[in-house]
This record gives structure tokens, C-alpha cells and sequence, in this order.
């Protein structure tokens, strides 16, 4: 049975997050409402959060009763995808279909297990780390499609000035050597990462979910096949991203 603190901290997540009225990502891309309304809305929407190897337990809870709770009360797809080696970060899947609602399922579980990041062992919503001059320093880190990061950037890196500001976060698009080891989907995949304190890194996490549920990636978002649990001696693990095996296209 799913432990009652935690089901009762992840309810408050999902309340919280659909309390929140989202702001249109037209503010920032100057599309106007109009033609914003007109986008197609029948495409899933997919997120890839990047959860470093110490907090993938807190994610997942007891027994995934954690992972079981948000799947349930979000309603949306979560997958967590294998370690290649003991201390690296994991990707977890989030993917929904976009039924034209404020905040897809998706979003919603995207903005639950940022929280339960960023959250300390004790429940709280607290910074997780310091920097030198004692600024709280809240990290959340996203993979997206490369054919995504425009809409982030926008015209001369005015849709990130204006989220940084909207925020008061720190964004940024990390160059492609700069990707986790984890990522092993597409060599196109960039980096977003979001940093301050913990009510700016949400803030802006869903700003960019939105935008990037209204963007969606040009191409089909594929992984790499996994290894036989005979060939590595862990089952499902990922190849390298160097290796030279075909791209399968991942179903969700």
C-alpha cells in the first residue's frame, strides 16, 4: 500500500499544479491567440527530465509507490529509462496526448516529479544546494528535440530573455558537448537547464513545458536498442551514443 504521507504530498503537487492558470507561450514567441488557438491539438506530447542518480529513489518512492501515485492522479505515461552505469543521471519519459486543456497530463507530471526533486528529505519544498555567496541553487534539467530549442531561443534570444525575466530563473540551452551521458537518443538533442531557486525554477518550468507542448519536435523522438541482459549483465541498459546500431523509434 502506497505509504499516506506521500500519496497526500503528491495530491497537494497535482492540486497545486492545476490551480495554476498557465500563460500562453504566444506571449513570448509573438505568435498571436489567434493562430495559437488554430494549432492542431492531437499530438503527444513528450517531455524528458533529467534526474540525477541520487534522487531517481526519491522519485520513484517505496516499492514505485511514488511513480504508481503521480501515474494515477496525472493520468499520464512515465517511463524511466535504465542507467548505463551505476552513478549516472536517468531520463524519465513523461508523454500524454494533448487534449487541449490548460495543462496537459503530461505538464502536470512534469511539474509533480520536478517538485519531488527539488524537495529535501523531509517533505519540504527547500533549496537543495548553496552557492558560495549562500543563493539557493535548484537545478532541474530538460533533453529536448533540437528542432524545439528555436522556440526557446527565439529571434535573437528574445523568447529566453523573456522567460529569465518572466521567471527569474536562470535558462539555458547547453551545447550539444555538453549532453549527459544518458542522453543516447538523437545526436540533435540539446540541453535545457533551469536553475535559482525553487519558485523560479517552477515558474519557468512551466513556461517552457507549455511552450514546448505547443512545439513539438519535427521529428519522431527515437532511443537507441538496448542491450540483451546476456551481452551486459544488466538488463535494458542503453548503448553508448558513439555506437553505430540503428535508431528504433521508442513507442510509448
Amino acid at each position: 500500500m502506497p505509504d499516506e504521507k506521500e500519496d497526500s504530498h503528491v495530491a497537494e503537487q497535482q492540486q497545486s499544479n492545476q490551480g495554476v492558470k498557465r500563460v500562453r507561450s504566444a506571449d513570448f514567441s509573438g505568435e498571436d491567440e489567434l493562430d495559437s488557438k488554430r494549432r492542431a491539438r492531437s499530438h503527444e506530447v513528450l517531455f524528458r527530465i533529467v534526474v540525477p542518480s541520487r534522487q531517481i529513489g526519491r522519485v520513484i518512492g517505496k516499492e514505485g509507490c511514488r511513480i504508481r501515485i503521480i501515474r494515477e492522479q496525472t493520468k499520464a505515461a512515465i517511463k524511466i529509462a535504465d542507467a548505463i552505469s551505476r552513478h549516472e543521471e536517468r531520463v524519465v519519459i513523461i508523454s500524454s496526448n494533448d487534449n487541449g486543456s490548460e495543462i496537459s497530463d503530461a505538464e502536470n507530471a512534469l511539474n509533480c516529479i520536478a517538485r519531488v526533486i527539488l524537495q529535501e528529505s523531509d517533505g519540504n519544498i527547500e533549496p537543495s544546494k548553496h552557492s558560495p555567496g549562500n543563493v539557493a541553487i535548484n537545478i532541474i534539467r530538460l533533453l529536448i528535440a533540437g528542432s524545439q530549442a528555436g522556440c526557446l531561443i527565439g529571434k535573437s534570444g528574445q523568447n529566453i530573455e523573456k522567460l529569465r525575466s518572466y521567471s527569474g530563473a536562470t535558462i539555458m540551452i547547453l551545447p550539444q558537448n555538453q549532453l549527459p551521458l544518458c542522453a543516447s537518443a538523437h545526436e540533435s538533442d540539446r540541453l535545457v537547464q533551469i536553475s535559482g531557486g525553487v519558485a523560479e525554477v517552477l515558474k519557468a518550468l512551466e513556461k517552457i513545458g507549455c511552450q514546448l507542448r505547443e512545439n513539438p519536435p519535427s521529428k519522431v523522438i527515437s532511443i537507441r536498442p538496448m542491450y540483451s541482459s546476456n551481452s551486459l549483465g544488466h538488463p535494458n541498459a542503453y548503448l553508448p551514443p558513439t555506437s553505430g546500431t540503428p535508431i528504433l523509434q521508442l513507442i510509448l
